[in-house]
């Protein structure tokens, strides 16, 4: 079975009426090729570097194949040259990690997101900060949904070498894992050995 892919959908919105009258006609299109919208939000909160764009949306694929059909498919074309007439933008797809059991966010709660584009200085940290970073990670009920570098570039410009993106139960756990005593010194770790852009933001209820 195939990888799911994400499509990383990063714009910049100047024409709001045209852009709702896309979203109206993209959502059930990405449906049918069994695209799930899991954060579609202007709220971000940049913790490292930059975020040029406004508005993020994250969609998951079951496949790579999936989402390239979608984004390649005919009827697509015309509700993709309405979005871009109203914003402007940066789209990337990006295979992610298999799917586990506890891919699931809590019901009563909404799932919260860290995406990282990185290019590393160095790579001699890399073992160290595996093999100590899985406690906290389960702590916290981190789960990493994209771990890496290959990804395509559909539109606009990522300048970064790889994406990372965690997916964690909530907002609360977030703040715990991110800000807490448990990943710090990893964090620390990783942050002198990287240039990174990284923003949060909340997801959808599952």
């Amino acid at each position: 079975m195939a990888n799911p892919a994400y499509l990383i959908v990063a714009i910049d919105i100047h024409d709001q009426e045209a852009f709702g009258s896309y979203v109206e006609q993209a959502v059930p299109m990405l449906q049918e090729y069994g695209g799930v919208i899991l954060a579609a939000t202007p709220n971000l909160t940049v913790e490292r570097g930059v975020w040029p764009r406004q508005h993020l949306t994250l969609i998951k694929f079951p496949s790579p194949f999936q989402a390239e059909q979608f984004y390649q498919s005919e009827a697509h074309q015309p509700v993709k040259a309405l979005r871009k007439s109203a914003s402007d933008g940066d789209l990337v797809l990006v295979q992610g990690q298999p799917d586990s059991e506890s891919d699931k966010a809590d019901d009563q709660s909404t799932p919260h997101y860290l995406l990282g584009t990185t290019t590393m200085t160095d790579t001699g940290w890399i073992t160290e900060y595996m093999q100590k970073t899985p406690p906290a990670s389960a702590k916290f009920g981190v789960q990493g949904l994209i771990m890496g570098g290959d990804f395509t570039v559909l539109e606009g410009n990522w300048p970064r070498e790889s994406f990372v993106l965690l997916k964690l139960p909530s907002a609360q756990a977030y703040q715990d894992f991110w800000f807490g005593e448990d990943y710090r010194a990893m964090k620390e770790l990783r942050e002198a050995n990287t240039i990174a852009d990284h923003v949060s933001f909340a997801g959808v209820v599952e």
